[in-house]
Formats: structure tokens, sequence, C-alpha cells
């Protein structure tokens, strides 16, 4: 069977203007963090599947890539 893709509204409360600026700054330092600490193996998984499948355009991820 197939799997499907569901995307769920996420009903976001209202904020002010600097609590909303405080969160996407929060956030991105979250994903900075993420992404530098798992640098080496994103680095070594991108590297891989290029040798895997060499004709494969880079792509940036996507929300609905499956990390693992």
């Amino acid at each position: 069977m197939k799997s499907r893709t569901v995307i769920v509204p996420l009903n976001l409360p209202r904020l002010s203007d600097p609590a909303a600026a405080q969160c996407v700054e929060l956030l991105h330092q979250l994903v900075n963090a993420i992404e530098h600490h798992y640098a080496h193996q994103v680095h070594r998984h991108r590297k891989r599947a290029r040798k895997i499948d060499p004709d494969r355009k880079a792509s940036p991820p996507t929300l609905f890539d499956h990390p693992f």
C-alpha cells in the first residue's frame, strides 16, 4: 500500500510583533544549531547518494523528505 502525505494546518496563536520576531529568531537559531551538529553526516549522506545515482540532480530537501 502506498503511503499518503497529509498536510495538517497549524493553528498558531496570534502573537505581538516582538514575540513573533523572537519566535522566528529562536527557530532560526535552532535550525542553525541542528545543521551545524549534523553537517558532517548530511555531507556524507549526500556524497554517497551522488555515488549511487550520479545523474540525480542535487535538490534541496523539502518538508516531505524522510530524514532517515
